[in-house]
């Protein structure tokens, strides 16, 4: 048990962390203001070698409107209240409002207003929890109907008998194109889309829909038939080897459902993926991208994408390769999972793991006395032997990440009883 005096030190070393997180997303401009600042937009990432931001993103944007409410809880402050709006105000108006996909959202938007023809299911779900949270906090009817729209679509168009979800509508089509994400791991029927009961939770509570839970039932139950019996998640349905990002929001998912269903092989499920993840942890704190991916002649043979396959096959993946890919994005989740995992089966290896997490994150993110780049995390490191090569990207979703899994640690050392809807509650 840590003393005062340490827990203080801890504490404090977490605040100026999360602080310079905050700061970055605030005011870096990782956020793009439209020439009537009536909304702000967040880029995908901001590369530190072409000095340049890269495409406003919609999922992005909805993560930032969560963040933001989490940070306005935090500070009270209206400023950061506003920016969640106007954030919420992009997904609103970008959002398809007739034909099949009415409710999806828009991979991305060009600065002069040009909605991208590529509307993805997770991108969809991401917007709808962020527009839940923001309509608990403001009333304002809009953000409601507009995550129904989403929560709609979702269950209505995108969701396979199953449960499982089809990844991507072509409004050019007017389609589901099943082929566009073949062979990746965000394609058809993969684990990522468990996350989506995060936001049809929220939007089920507001509703009360039976469609939405019965919806949310069907994945829950989709996500323990693809489960491994090592706890861990395929990238997808059909291929053998985990995504450990994608592991990791489908945990966020799995969890999502417990309060719902309040069923003990729920929380069983979850905790056996989090042991994966336990074991998976480097010593120092961090993970790699993919763990077990087929064999590079395999892969080639097999996809659509060339140079992706042979950037997988020679950098990246499994334990025989010498150069591994370690993702800030994936270790910030993983620690937010083990706070949550502390908080409903307290064995004192998940702090640990969590604390440990957060100790490569803080090595990953920049101390750099840039606007551009101060406080912002990178997308991860190249493992040379022990060198760590960092990432030129510095990706708004991680940073968020990190600033949420800085908040969950600052709360497991500061609130007793810290509870597992405490939790929850912050998550997105």
């Amino acid at each position: 048990m840590q003393n005062q005096e340490s827990i203080k030190t801890t504490v404090t070393a977490i605040n100026n962390n999360y602080t310079l997180a905050y700061e970055w997303i605030i005011n870096s401009g990782i956020h793009f203001v439209d020439a009537s600042q009536k909304f702000d937009a967040f880029y995908e990432a901001y590369n530190k070698h072409k000095k340049q931001y890269s495409f406003l993103y919609y999922e992005i944007t909805g993560y930032a409107v969560n963040f933001l409410l989490n940070l306005f809880k935090k500070n009270k402050d209206s400023k950061i209240l506003a920016l969640a709006k106007r954030a919420g105000d992009f997904l609103v108006l970008y959002q398809a409002q007739q034909g099949s996909h009415r409710g999806a959202g828009p991979w991305t938007v060009t600065e002069t207003g040009e909605s991208h023809h590529l509307h993805y299911t997770f991108d969809a779900a991401m917007g709808m929890s962020g527009l839940a949270d923001l309509y608990k906090f403001t009333q304002d009817e809009k953000y409601l109907k507009s995550a129904v729209m989403a929560a709609d679509w979702l269950i209505n168009e995108a969701q396979n008998p199953d449960g499982s979800f089809k990844s991507v509508y072509d409004s050019k089509q007017a389609a589901f194109d099943s082929q566009l994400l073949e062979n990746d791991w965000s394609g058809d029927r993969g684990c990522l889309h468990i996350k989506h009961i995060r936001g049809l939770a929220k939007v089920q509570a507001l509703t009360g829909k039976q469609e939405l839970l019965e919806g949310m039932d069907k994945t829950m139950r989709w996500s323990q038939e693809i489960q491994k019996e090592t706890g861990a998640f395929p990238a997808r349905a059909d291929q053998d080897y985990i995504f450990t990002h994608a592991h990791c929001y489908a945990l966020e998912g799995l969890i999502s459902a417990y309060p719902i269903f309040k069923e003990n092989k729920i929380l069983e499920a979850f905790l056996k993926a989090v042991e994966w993840l336990v074991a998976a942890q480097n010593p120092d704190g961090s993970f790699y991208d993919y763990y077990g991916l087929p064999g590079l002649g395999k892969r080639l043979s097999a996809s659509h994408n060339i140079l992706r396959s042979i950037y997988h096959g020679t950098i990246t993946v499994d334990s025989n390769r010498i150069i591994r890919l370690k993702r800030s994005d994936a270790t910030a989740q993983a620690a937010r999972i083990f706070c949550i995992s502390y908080t409903v089966d307290q064995q004192k290896k998940y702090l640990q793991a969590a604390e440990k997490a957060m100790g490569f994150i803080s090595d990953m993110q920049s101390k750099d006395s840039s606007r551009e780049e101060n406080g912002a995390v990178c997308f991860g490191c190249l493992d040379l032997g022990g060198f760590k090569k960092r990432s030129a990207l510095y990706p708004a979703w991680s940073s968020m990440f990190a600033g949420n899994a800085y908040e969950f640690l600052e709360l497991m050392h500061t609130k007793e009883n810290i509870s597992c809807t405490d939790l929850l509650d912050r998550l997105f």
